[in-house]
């Protein structure tokens, strides 16, 4: 096991508003489903024929997505051990290694919409990969060093609702900064 200067665990969870209206989608799309359904199996169907398949693949559908979203963008896990940093967010994962890992620093709190909508200013940093969660709009930048390709370096956006935490443990893990004139991938 690492010692306990060198390992570190944060969940990252959207807000409880964000888990409270998912729910209610979800429940009010299932809602409809299983009315409709019911009624249609014990009087008068609502819908028939071509509409009735239209409207239950349209609601299965928003039902599944719903849940996809549920289960994929509202927790993460981030962890720092000895091996370097892995992040998990839903069915995606990341293991960065800790000599790949060139600077960090905290991030701007803003929305990822608005942090997705910045990339086409070229005053700003280019983030290459977004990894956050609905809702959590604060988080650290991480330079990564992109293995095979001559040096080049790639930004990544880790949400977090610890950022400072988070960014110091990092600082820890990368070490004394071998050079800070490392070129950015635009």
């Amino acid at each position: 096991m690492t010692d306990q200067k060198q390992s570190y665990f944060q969940q990252v969870k959207a807000s409880g508003r964000m888990f409270g209206f998912l729910g209610l989608m979800l429940g009010v799309t299932a809602g409809a489903l299983t009315g409709v359904a019911v009624k249609g199996l014990i009087s008068d169907p609502v819908v028939t024929g071509g509409g009735a398949v239209a409207f239950y693949a349209a609601f299965g559908i928003s039902s599944l997505m719903t849940m996809y979203v549920m289960l994929n963008y509202v927790t993460m896990t981030l962890r720092i051990s000895g091996d370097g940093f892995d992040v998990r967010l839903g069915m995606k994962s990341a293991v960065i290694k800790t000599e790949d890992m060139v600077a960090v620093r905290i991030a701007e709190p803003k929305s990822r919409m608005t942090r997705a909508a910045a990339q086409a200013r070229p005053d700003v940093r280019n983030i290459s990969k977004m990894w956050s969660v609905l809702g959590v709009k604060t988080g650290v930048e991480l330079d990564v060093r992109v293995a095979g390709d001559d040096g080049k370096v790639e930004t990544w956006f880790i949400a977090s609702n610890d950022a400072e935490s988070l960014n110091d443990k990092l600082v820890e893990a990368i070490g004394p900064a071998v050079d800070e004139s490392v070129e950015s991938d635009s």
